[in-house]
């Protein structure tokens, strides 16, 4: 093949984009529209535009109100324990509820982002015809960016160790208060109350993790429009002969997956008329060079499709390289989630770094083996799906987690 995925080329889409401060509803928000626009016509592929309405209530107000809500369960059910009554059963219960609710946040980013609201953004959609395209692969990634008060480990780690220890709080306030009521005293420890309070401790210091705008955004996510813009590229110069490759740079995932749930609501029969398969982009190599896929996420875990997972794990076998899987049970989400929930086979090439959502996210963090490889498995696995034959679409549910 004459064409191959260039790191050089690709990196020049992050510097610009990374010039940018791009948090939705900004001036910097519309400048990436304007370039990634720019950026399609230079390599043949034109963006159109699908305009799409969200609210950032659910980042702003229903994600730090249900922290407090749990935080004040969680110290209620401390104060029962304190006090030594069986009635502890009910705050036990209702934590346990609201943590099984909590995991299930997909379906809430899902039900705002279907709701809409008044603020307007688009999604940017260009695509490259196959020759007798029998369906259509998406390459995908966010344009957005944002700042949080919170260094990322800090938060994630509150999100896992608060959830995880709420529940061990909910379970013992649930035994205990049964305890109680067969006549045996398991209450009012005052150092059990202090150590139970952990959990609250966690859950409240989340409702402080303010979001700005101070974030470059270069590894989270220019690098996913840097690699999907570059792959394009390569695809207009040599199209795939049986599907059509659908480049979607969705905004607003970082108020809610709003622009990729909006897309999917608004085409999800004609996407499921025929096979389609989504590549989901979001910080896609680390800053180790490393490639990883979302193998899973929210608990009980939902499985990603085991079918392209493959094809990128053999696709970097290939290549003397190893993908590693990542299982997000919570504290974060990608716009592929939700398709994947709706049977359609989705992927994402993720990674982690405690430098995101900050200042610190610059170029200098850009890892340049870790673009090139990505590219080079990205067109690899594309290749790989239009040359096999393809299994049913909605099999996505139907992959085992890989670890």
């Amino acid at each position: 093949m004459g064409e191959a995925f260039d790191g050089e080329r690709a990196f020049t889409h992050i510097e610009k984009l990374a010039a940018i401060k791009r948090l939705p509803g900004t001036p910097g928000e519309k400048q990436a529209q304007e370039y990634i626009k720019s950026a399609g016509e230079d390599i043949g592929v034109p963006m159109r535009t699908e305009e799409f309405t969200y609210s950032s209530t659910p980042l702003t107000v229903v994600l730090p109100v249900v922290c407090l809500l749990l935080g004040i369960v969680c110290i209620i059910g401390s104060l029962t324990y304190l006090w030594g009554t069986s009635l502890s059963i009910i705050p036990g219960v209702v934590l346990l509820v609201l943590i099984y609710l909590g995991f299930k946040w997909s379906a809430a980013f899902e039900h705002f982002g279907a709701t809409g609201g008044k603020r307007k953004s688009l999604n940017l959609l260009g695509e490259i015809k196959g020759g007798d395209p029998k369906g259509t692969i998406i390459l995908s990634a966010h344009y957005d960016s944002k700042s949080q008060l919170m260094p990322v480990v800090l938060r994630a780690g509150l999100y896992i160790v608060g959830f995880f220890t709420a529940i061990l709080l909910g379970l013992a306030l649930v035994v205990v208060g049964i305890m109680s009521l067969a006549g045996a005293d398991a209450f009012g420890s005052r150092a059990g109350f202090f150590v139970s309070l952990f959990p609250a401790v966690c859950l409240m210091l989340l409702v402080l993790n303010f979001t700005g705008n101070r974030s470059a955004g270069a590894l989270d996510n220019a690098s996913g429009e840097a690699v999907i813009l570059e792959a394009a590229r390569v695809l207009t110069n040599e199209p795939l002969e049986n599907y059509d490759v659908l480049v979607a740079s969705f905004g607003c995932e970082e108020v809610g997956l709003c622009g990729a749930i909006n897309y999917l609501l608004a085409h999800e029969e004609e996407l499921k008329a025929r096979p389609t398969y989504m590549l989901n982009f979001d910080m896609p190599f680390s800053t180790g060079g490393n490639i990883f896929i979302n193998t899973a996420f929210e608990l009980p875990p939902r499985y990603t499709s085991k079918y392209l997972n493959e094809l990128a794990r053999k696709a970097a076998s290939d290549m003397g390289l190893e993908i590693k899987g990542l299982y997000l049970p919570v504290g974060a989400a990608a716009d592929h989630m939700p398709w994947n929930k709706h049977g359609i086979e989705a992927t994402g090439f993720v990674s982690a770094a405690s430098f995101i959502h900050s200042s610190r996210d610059s170029v200098g963090k850009i890892n340049m083996d870790g673009l090139q490889r990505t590219g080079e498995v990205t067109l690899a696995v594309v290749r790989s799906i239009d040359q096999e034959a393809s299994p049913s679409p909605g099999s996505a549910d139907r992959g085992v987690m890989e670890r």
